[in-house]
């Protein structure tokens, strides 16, 4: 009978948002409608000029910034340059297992459905989770089948020890693949758990400068003695949103994908499973 590998699991919702993301997502609006709030009071000052210059260049804003803003605004893009160089690198990367896979499991079902046949195969997707499980898998194999003379037992505790060692192999290489796979996504979590609070912080920092200033006691307040704070408090706001929002949705949309291929790999494992059992006791018989 010819065996299926790697069907698509199902029953399970892949699509759970967990509270962590749930919390980020809300400490980003927050710091959306702060930000919001800042542009509006800044822009209830009667001077035009303050109008024009919140529109202005944000090099020029930047230059405005006090050193703590500056600071933020260093860090921020510290944590975005990596941030993307990670969701690129992540993205080819979980794409080509994705698509390893899908051609592996194609390539087997429309074989012969042997164990060996499938473990040529293998070898020509390197990426593909699905074939190391079954390349360790099958060498396992091969490893018990030539000491079979050296057990002295009989069929049914032979089968036993063979399943269970096969199976500590799988566990091993879904480990080891789940780890690959997940690998530098811890990163973007932190971007996205971190920044919201950098740019907070600025913000709240840029605000507290512009109320020093202006409560400083003259009563008329020079606007450019209001600008560092200001574009402390913009920028901040922009920087950290800029950083958190898209690392906060490729590593929900990369830790999904990764998932899918984890249900795939636990699936594949059983299904194999089942096949090295049937090999063994036909082996058993033949002998």
């Amino acid at each position: 009978m010819k065996a299926r590998f790697g069907s698509h699991p199902s029953g399970r919702d892949l699509d759970y948002l967990p509270p962590a993301s749930r919390y980020r997502i809300a400490l980003m609006f927050l710091l959306f409608l702060v930000g919001t709030a800042t542009i509006a009071l800044a822009q209830t000052a009667p001077n035009s000029n303050l109008q024009n210059w919140i529109g202005v260049d944000p090099i020029a804003m930047l230059y405005d910034s006090d050193i703590i803003g500056q600071a933020c605004l260093i860090i921020l893009a510290g944590f975005s340059i990596i941030s993307w160089m990670v969701i690129v690198y992540k993205y080819l990367h979980i794409r080509q297992a994705s698509t390893q896979t899908d051609a592996f499991v194609e390539v087997c079902n429309q074989g012969s459905g042997e164990l060996e046949e499938a473990f040529r195969l293998a070898s020509n997707f390197p990426d593909s989770p699905l074939a190391q499980i079954l390349r360790e898998g099958y060498l396992e194999l091969e490893i018990e089948n030539w000491y079979r003379d050296g057990y002295d037992l009989d069929p049914q505790a032979r089968l036993d020890i063979i399943k269970v060692s096969v199976e500590r192999v799988f566990e091993r290489t879904i480990t080891s693949e789940i780890n690959h796979l997940e690998s530098k996504l811890v990163f973007l979590a932190t971007t996205s758990s971190v920044c919201p609070f950098i740019g907070l912080f600025g913000t709240v920092w840029g605000i507290m400068g512009t109320f020093q200033t202006a409560m400083s006691g003259s009563q008329a307040v020079a606007l450019s003695s209001l600008a560092p704070g200001i574009s402390t408090a913009l920028l901040t706001t922009v920087g950290g949103l800029f950083c958190a929002i898209p690392a906060s949705v490729m590593y929900n949309y990369l830790t999904h994908r990764v998932r899918m291929l984890i249900s795939r790999m636990d699936a594949f494992a059983l299904e194999l499973g089942n096949v090295v059992q049937k090999q063994v006791m036909k082996q058993g018989a033949m002998v």
